[in-house]
């Protein structure tokens, strides 16, 4: 079993018989229904040959990275400078070998920083996972050593895994709809996958599993609308795409925040404190490297237009002006929560690099 499945799993090595506080099982696709079908803006795409499920977020700890290495790299190489420049050290009779060493030191921890930094946009990047209604299979992208993997839709065992998730903006709980290939007899799990991202609502893995069945193998007719999800690839629907990754359902459809005290405070703390993380992310998830698709599905996936006998819902007046970045409420939002995570992310850097240029041992 790899590293993804040991970490998503908290350990487990079998999938449990019953359903508990790791999760619960699934309807297997023969069985019978037992909760409406829903998208709940789980679907990127869905056409009469795939679905591709939205991100779940591997950009997210890219963004985290790249931010946090310049930040400490910055501050580092800020405090070796303000001695150069205002402290002469290179002048100092002591700076060789004593000084010399501390200050490789701190430059080199500066560059390990920097190297995350650089690391974390130049690796490879995990596309979302993809089912082949044609083919019957999942397509998972688990890491460089073991490449794609390919789970049958017809043996997998779903389950509504619950997902603990610690960040800057604190803990939460989610639900995780994923698909586990396990060996029959012993239940030992040889492969996890996580189709999309945490969902607050308890009840949201299993619709959306029911969604899927529902595509693989019903009549278009009677699959509900799916929800309309912002472009990944288009910068002007950063705004847009905020709100469904960091808030979920806190956001109804016209991008307000929904009533209540916890909405309202949730999306305006998290915002501040999750901006240039999650924005940095954005940008690593369109420049960073991308795998190849399978030889099975390169073909449909690379091909420009998709027919599609499955409905989607109509973009609502302010998805429309979101997805274009041009909805006011929705950019102004978003522009005072960036102010003042820029502060925050400053703030980061000046407690380290900004002291030393007002040291009394610099001046003078």
């Amino acid at each position: 079993m790899n590293k993804t499945t040991r970490d998503a799993q908290f350990g487990m090595t079998k999938l449990p018989l019953q359903s508990g506080g790791w999760g619960s099982l699934l309807n297997s696709a023969s069985d019978a229904p037992r909760a409406r079908p829903a998208s709940v803006k789980a679907i990127q795409t869905i056409n009469d040959s795939f679905i591709v499920f939205s991100s779940i977020n591997s950009s997210s700890s890219r963004g985290f990275a790249f931010v946090l290495g310049l930040v400490i790299g910055c501050a580092g190489s800020s405090m070796v400078l303000a001695d150069v420049v205002l402290g002469g050290v290179l002048s100092r009779e002591d700076f060789w070998p004593q000084l010399a060493g501390v200050y490789a030191i701190l430059l080199l921890i500066s560059g390990v920083f920097f190297a995350w930094s650089v690391t974390s946009v130049r690796r490879t990047l995990s596309p979302p996972v993809v089912l082949s209604r044609r083919l019957r299979k999942f397509y998972c992208w688990i890491e460089p050593k073991e490449g794609w993997v390919a789970l049958e839709y017809d043996k997998v065992q779903p389950v509504s895994m619950v997902s603990r998730s610690y960040s800057v903006a604190g803990a939460a709980t989610g639900y995780v709809l994923a698909v586990v290939d396990m060996d029959d007899s012993s239940r030992s799990i040889r492969s996890y996958v996580p189709l999309v991202q945490p969902h607050r609502d308890y009840r949201a893995p299993e619709m959306v599993w029911e969604f899927i069945r529902s595509y693989m193998d019903g009549d278009p007719e009677d699959l509900p609308a799916a929800d309309p999800m912002p472009p990944t690839d288009d910068a002007r629907a950063d705004f847009a795409l905020l709100d469904r990754r960091l808030f979920g359902d806190l956001i109804d459809d016209r991008h307000r925040v929904k009533p209540g005290m916890f909405p309202m405070v949730y999306v305006h703390v998290v915002g501040a404190l999750m901006y240039w993380f999650e924005r940095a992310g954005f940008w690593i998830s369109r420049v960073a490297p991308k795998p190849d698709w399978p030889q099975d599905i390169q073909a449909e996936m690379s091909a420009a237009n998709f027919s599609s006998s499955f409905r989607v819902r109509e973009l609502t007046d302010a998805e429309r002006l979101a997805y274009a970045g041009k909805l006011g409420y929705l950019n102004r939002r978003w522009l005072v929560l960036g102010a003042i995570c820029t502060v925050i992310v400053f703030m980061m850097f000046a407690v380290i690099g900004v002291p030393p240029w007002f040291s009394e041992l610099n001046r003078g």
